[in-house]
C-alpha cells in the first residue's frame, strides 16, 4: 500500500477507534477489584466482604452542637436528630437510619416474631440457666418486673410479647443485646449518634460520593432552619472510599497530564520539530487507545489506575519511533530506510517489553493484570504503527537530532578504562551479593495505604461515640449444612461468652438468639417442660395475683410447641436484614461470622482452640498473607521473566555470550539497587519488585540494541538509548507525584532501573567505535 492511502486510512480509523473506545468502555474505580484478588477462598470472602459486607456499608454520624452556634436557638439535639433521621431515611441509597441509642424498628419487630417459640430459644445454655429462670421463689420479682415493664414507655412493645410468652423467656435470649443497646445509650445519652446503612457496595465510590453529599445537603437545609447550631461528622469504610477514589482521580490526571508534557518537552528538546511531534503523539494516543479497548472488551471495564499507569507507556512507546527518528537524523537517511535498519532490534526489544508486563500479569495483583493486557496491546499498536506507518506520516519531514552532551564522552571513558572499570565492578558486584541478606520485606500491607491521618482522626473521634464492633476482625464459621454451622456457632457464641467474661473482649454480636439450631431448640424445650410443673404454675398464679396482672390474659404457660423455628421463616422475615452482613456466600457449603468488639486476637485465638470449622479471620491479616503471597511470585515471574528474555535473545543471536552480555547491564542494575535498599534498610514490598521487573524488561531492549548496533556507529545508537531513557525517566517520573504509594514506589524502582542500566551497557557491553 502506498504511503498516500497509509497516512489516509490511519486518519479515518484513529478518530473512528477514538470514538468506538468511548462507547464501549466503562471506566472502574472499585480499588477492591484492583487491590485484592479473589484466586482462593479467603480471598474471595475478603473481596465480598470490603465490597458488600455489612459493616463496610455502615456510616456513624455523629449530630453535635456547634461550637458557637451563630444564633441562641432552644432546639434539642434529640430532636434535630430525629428530624434528620426522617429526612435521611428518605434517601434512595439508604437501607435503614436509626439512631444509636434505640433498636432500628425492624429489629423490634424480629424480637416480637420469636415470642411463640420462647419456649425453644430462651437459653444458649438451658441446663445451666434452668435453675435459675425457673426458680419458683424468683417469680414474685418477676412478675413486679413484668408490671413495670407494662406500665413503661416500651409497654405496646411488652404487651405484645408477654401474650405470647408470660414469662418473657424470650426476651432472655435477647439480654446481650440488650445490654449493647444500654451501653450504647450511655455513649450516646444526648442522641446525637445516628447510624445509616447504605444500600451501595462499600467501596462503590460515585454512588457514595452522592450519598454522602445528599446526607450533607440534608443535614444543611435543616441546620439552617435550626441557624446553624449543630454540625454533622461522618465515618466508615465508604468515608474512605470515597477520599481515595478522589486521591486516586487527582493522580490518574496529574500523571497523565505531567506525562505527556513532560514527553513532549524532551521530544522537543531532543528533534526540534513540532511536525514530528504531532505525528508521534497521534501514534501514541492510537496505541492508548488500542491498549483501552482491547482491555475494556477482555474484563468488560478498565480501571482508573490502569490508565494512571497507562499514561507511563507513553513514554515507553515513544523508545520505537525515537530510535527511528535518531538514526533517520544521524545517518541522513529517509524513515523508511532507518525503520528497516532497526526493525529487528525494534521488534526483539519491545517482545522483551511485553514479556516483562506479562510476568507482571502473573504476580496475582489484579490491577496488574489488566496493566499487562493493556500494555501488550498498547506496545504491538505502536510496533506496527512505527513500522508500517510512521515513515507514510513523516515523508520528507527533515529531523535534526540533538547531540546530547556527555553521551559520546561515557561511552570513550568505558572503553579506555574498562579494565579498571570492571575490577570496581566486580568488587562491587561482590559487595552488593553480600548486602542481600539484610534485606527487610515489608509484613505490614497498610504501609502501601494511602495517608489519611486527618480521616483516621476523625474517624476515631466519631466512633467514641459507638460501642465498638471492629469491621475487619471476626470469627468464621464454616459446614457443609445450616445445621451443623448453627450448633458449631453456639459452641464458639458459649467460648465467647467465658472470653467475654475474662475480659479477652469488650462485646460480640452473634446469632443467636435470631437463629438457633434444631439440636438447640429441643434441648431448650425439654428443659422448659420439664420445669412447668403444677407446683411451678401455682406459684406463677399467685406471684401475677399479688402483682394484680390477670391470670386469664397472663397466666396460661402452654407447653413447648412441637413446631421449631426454620432459619428458612427467619431470613424470610425482617432478620434478614439485622443478619445480612453474617450470613456470607460461599463456593462451598455455609459460612456464618460472628462479629467481635475490642480483643486479644492471641488470646481469642487460643479460647476457641479445639472448635471443629470455627476459625478467627482478620482482614489485615489476610491482606499482609496476600502482600507476602504477592511478593513470592513477583520474585519468581521476575526470575522466570528474565529466562524467557534470554531464551529470545538467544533464538535471535544464537550465541550464549552475546546473549549474557545483553542481558548484563539489567541484571547488574537490579543487584546493585537490591543491594542499596538492603543498607540503606529500605522495607520493599511486591511493587519494588514488580518495578525492577519492568526495569529489566526495558534494559534488556538496551543491551540489545547496544549489542546489535545496526547502524554501525556505537555513537549514533547510544544517543538512541539515551533519547528513550530519557522518554521513559520522563514518562515513570510522573508518576512520583501520585499520592497513592503505589506510584511513587515504581516510579523509583523504574527510574533507577533504566538509569543505572543505561550507564552499564557500554561498560558491559564491548563495542568499537565504528564498525
Amino acid at each position: 500500500m502506498s504511503f498516500v492511502w497509509r497516512k489516509r486510512w490511519f486518519l479515518v480509523l484513529f478518530p473512528a477507534l477514538l470514538a468506538l473506545t468511548f462507547w464501549q468502555i466503562r471506566v472502574e474505580t472499585d480499588l477492591n477489584a484492583f487491590f485484592t484478588a479473589t484466586d482462593d477462598d479467603d480471598s474471595k470472602l475478603l473481596s465480598g466482604l470490603l465490597q458488600s459486607g455489612e459493616l463496610s456499608r455502615r456510616y456513624l454520624l455523629v449530630v453535635e452542637k456547634a461550637a458557637a452556634p451563630s444564633i441562641n436557638n432552644s432546639q434539642s439535639l434529640s430532636s434535630f436528630s430525629n428530624r434528620l433521621v426522617e429526612q435521611l431515611a428518605g434517601l434512595k441509597d439508604v437501607e435503614q437510619v436509626w439512631p444509636a441509642n434505640e433498636p432500628p424498628r425492624d429489629w423490634l419487630d424480629a424480637v416480637r416474631s420469636h415470642a411463640p417459640y420462647h419456649a425453644r430459644v430462651f437459653s444458649l445454655n438451658p441446663s445451666q440457666d434452668a435453675g435459675k429462670l425457673f426458680d419458683p421463689s424468683q417469680l414474685d420479682s418477676r412478675a413486679e418486673s413484668l408490671k413495670q415493664a407494662l406500665l413503661s414507655p416500651q409497654g405496646s412493645f411488652v404487651k405484645t410479647i408477654a401474650k405470647q410468652d408470660p414469662l418473657l423467656l424470650s426476651l432472655n435470649g435477647f439480654k446481650d443485646l440488650q445490654g449493647q443497646f444500654e451501653q450504647q445509650a450511655r455513649l450516646n445519652a444526648d442522641g446525637g449518634g445516628l447510624i445509616l446503612q447504605s444500600k451501595p457496595a462499600a467501596l462503590d465510590s460515585e454512588a457514595h460520593q452522592r450519598l454522602q453529599t445528599d446526607i450533607r445537603a440534608r443535614f444543611d437545609t435543616l441546620n439552617q432552619s435550626a441557624s446553624n447550631a449543630f454540625r454533622l461528622t461522618m465515618a466508615g469504610v465508604p468515608v474512605f472510599s470515597v477520599a481515595a477514589h478522589g486521591e486516586i482521580s487527582q493522580d490518574v490526571t496529574l500523571v497523565s497530564v505531567v506525562s505527556s508534557i513532560s514527553v513532549i518537552l524532551v521530544f522537543l528538546l531532543l528533534f526540534r520539530s513540532f511536525i514530528a511531534l504531532h505525528w508521534i503523539m497521534m501514534i501514541q494516543a492510537a496505541s492508548f487507545v488500542v491498549g483501552t479497548l482491547a482491555t475494556g472488551l477482555i474484563f468488560q471495564q478498565v480501571h482508573s489506575l490502569t490508565l494512571a499507569l497507562g499514561a507511563s507507556l507513553i513514554g515507553i512507546c515513544t523508545d520505537y519511533p525515537i530510535h527511528v527518528l535518531v538514526h533517520c537524523a544521524k545517518h541522513r537517511a529517509s524513515p523508511l530506510t532507518s525503520v528497516r535498519l532497526v526493525w529487528s532490534s525494534l521488534l526483539l526489544g519491545g517482545l522483551t517489553t511485553v514479556i516483562g508486563y506479562a510476568a507482571m500479569g502473573f504476580t496475582g495483583f489484579p490491577g496488574f493484570e489488566q496493566i499487562a493486557v493493556f500494555a501488550l496491546f498498547s506496545i504491538v499498536a505502536s510496533l506496527g504503527l512505527t513500522r508500517w506507518v510512521l515513515p507514510a506520516l513523516l515523508g520528507q519531514t527533515a529531523i535534526h537530532a540533538a547531540h546530547l552532551p556527555g553521551i559520546g564522552a561515557w561511552v570513550d571513558f568505558c572503553g579506555r578504562h574498562r579494565k579498571v572499570l570492571r575490577s570496581l565492578f566486580a568488587v562491587a558486584t561482590v559487595l552488593a551479593v553480600l548486602a542481600l541478606p539484610q534485606l527487610r520485606w515489608m509484613d505490614d500491607m497498610q504501609n502501601l495505604a494511602m495517608n489519611m491521618d486527618s480521616l483516621k482522626q476523625q474517624d476515631q473521634a466519631v466512633r467514641a461515640h459507638f460501642s465498638g464492633i471492629e469491621p475487619g476482625r471476626f470469627v468464621l464459621i464454616q459446614a457443609d449444612d445450616f445445621e451443623t454451622a448453627l450448633q458449631r456457632s453456639e459452641a464458639a457464641e458459649r467460648r465467647l461468652r467465658s472470653l467475654k467474661q475474662a475480659g479477652v473482649l469488650s462485646e460480640y454480636h452473634g446469632l443467636f438468639p435470631w437463629l438457633v439450631s434444631e439440636q438447640l431448640q429441643a434441648e431448650n424445650a425439654g428443659v422448659y417442660d420439664q420445669a412447668l410443673t403444677p407446683q411451678f404454675r401455682e406459684a406463677w398464679h399467685s406471684a401475677l395475683g399479688k402483682a394484680e396482672l390477670s391470670i386469664d390474659k397472663l397466666g396460661h404457660l402452654p407447653l413447648s410447641s412441637t413446631e421449631a423455628l426454620r432459619p428458612e421463616a427467619v431470613l424470610a422475615s425482617p432478620v434478614r436484614h439485622i443478619l445480612s452482613g453474617q450470613l456470607i456466600q460461599g463456593q462451598h457449603g455455609v459460612i456464618l461470622s460472628l462479629w467481635l468488639g475490642d480483643h486479644d486476637p492471641a488470646m481469642l485465638i487460643e479460647g476457641l482452640r479445639g472448635l471443629e470449622g470455627t476459625r478467627y479471620f482478620s482482614q489485615k491479616n489476610q491482606l499482609d498473607r496476600l502482600a507476602a503471597q504477592y511478593r513470592d511470585r513477583s520474585l519468581r515471574m521476575l526470575v522466570i521473566g528474565i529466562a524467557i528474555m534470554g531464551l529470545l535473545i538467544w533464538l535471535q543471536q544464537r550465541d550464549l555470550r552475546k546473549m549474557l552480555l545483553t542481558l548484563f547491564p539489567s541484571l547488574a542494575a537490579v543487584l546493585f539497587i537490591f543491594a542499596t535498599w538492603a543498607l540503606i534498610g529500605e522495607e520493599l514490598s511486591f511493587l519494588h519488585v514488580i518495578g525492577l521487573l519492568l526495569s529489566v524488561s526495558l534494559c534488556v531492549d538496551y543491551g540489545i540494541f547496544f549489542m546489535e548496533n545496526r547502524g554501525k556507529d556505537v555513537d549514533v545508537t547510544y544517543h538512541a538509548i539515551a533519547s528513550s531513557t530519557l522518554t521513559t525517566l520522563a514518562s515513570f517520573g510522573a508518576l512520583g507525584l501520585g499520592k497513592t504509594p503505589t506510584l511513587p514506589i515504581l516510579a523509583l524502582s523504574v527510574s533507577l532501573g533504566v538509569t543505572l542500566g543505561f550507564l552499564l551497557c557500554p561498560l558491559l557491553i564491548p563495542q568499537s567505535k565504528k564498525q
